[in-house]
């Protein structure tokens, strides 16, 4: 009897920003290596969660219709997530920083991100 081998999936991220300029560098720079899924602002990132179930998130703070701590906070409320999240934002002051982390954040960036410091950011909020 032949193992079935079941076929490698990439790890999927969804970015959920506001900024279609913001949001389309990030996944360039990340769609080499991992599925990217783009939301334009917290309720169809909501949305996009819920369809696609991603393994990690990276979100704007700051976005019109739902802000991207009301977006998190929901997902662990409505679905129990545990999705690993990362908020990247112009918002910089301590108490910014201390409202994403404990929002549920692995890790709150400050714009503009360096690019390579995020990837090594995801790799290691996905356990790689």
């Amino acid at each position: 009897m032949l193992a079935q081998i079941t076929p490698f999936r990439k790890k999927r991220i969804l970015i959920v920003d506001d900024e279609p300029d913001s949001g389309d560098i990030l996944a360039q720079c990340l769609g080499k290596m991992y599925d990217v899924v783009l939301a334009r602002d917290g309720q169809e990132g909501l949305e996009r969660a819920a369809t696609y179930q991603p393994d990690l998130i990276i979100s704007d703070v700051t976005m019109p219709r739902l802000s991207g701590l009301a977006m998190v906070n929901r997902l662990r409320r409505q679905q129990g997530s545990k999705v690993p999240v990362i908020f990247i934002s112009a918002l910089a002051s301590p108490r910014d920083v201390i409202a994403g982390i404990s929002a549920g954040a692995r890790h709150y960036l400050t714009k503009p991100v360096e690019l390579a410091d995020l990837k090594k950011r995801v790799a290691k909020a996905l356990g790689q």
